[in-house]
């Protein structure tokens, strides 16, 4: 009886600070983006849906900033739409965030625009697949034209879908959220003293 109260007792306190400890912060993604012609970009939590629009521009001479907030938790898809009007066509740019709450596919919190961590669709959101690369910031036919978000020592890509000819073009690549490790911990402490206390009732 005594080992009893004793596991309940140790097993709703550890239970209480996994409760508190699992209140992290927000994440907040910060996004330099140009695309030749233009681009809507939107944040998601299903890969194959549109989600919510965050910036959008027609004006690829120079890269737009944004900003959105991520809640603690949960899991997203950053989604650029690219529209080409004529001519040459590419999506460049450079994201971060601001926390280790959240991870970008590459692991880390920096991401840049490149052939492995984005995947292109010319259907639509779904059916994704490589993406083709024009070269850098320093690229014919966008060397002449200044863009101070996206530095050209940041080896940003300019990407495509690899048919060349698509105009309407639909990116993908994913934002992990990141559990807690003092979460981590302290369950991995309840679920330890479950079962010393099982162990010394059937001693």
């Amino acid at each position: 009886m005594k080992y009893k109260i004793m596991r309940r007792v140790f097993l709703g306190g550890a239970l209480s600070i996994v409760s508190l400890l699992s209140v992290v912060n927000a994440s907040v993604l910060t996004g330099n983006v140009t695309v030749d012609n233009e681009y809507n970009v939107y944040l998601s939590t299903n890969d194959n849906a549109q989600g919510i629009l965050v910036s959008s521009d027609n004006s690829w001479y120079e890269s737009e900033v944004f900003t959105a907030t991520l809640a603690a938790g949960t899991d997203y898809f950053l989604h650029v739409e690219g529209v080409d009007t004529g001519g040459f066509e590419g999506f460049l740019g450079n994201f971060s965030l601001d926390s280790a709450d959240h991870l970008f596919s590459n692991n880390i919190a920096q991401l840049l625009t490149n052939t492995i961590d984005w995947s292109v669709s010319t259907t639509g959101w779904g059916n994704y697949g490589n993406t083709s690369s024009y070269g850098d910031n320093t690229a014919y036919p966008w060397y002449a034209n200044t863009r101070p978000a996206i530095d050209v020592t940041s080896a940003a890509e300019w990407i495509w879908s690899e048919d060349d000819t698509a105009t309407h073009v639909y990116f993908s690549t994913a934002i992990t959220a990141v559990p807690a490790p003092s979460t981590m911990a302290i369950f991995g402490l309840a679920l330890a003293g479950f079962a010393y206390s099982r162990s010394k009732k059937q001693a």
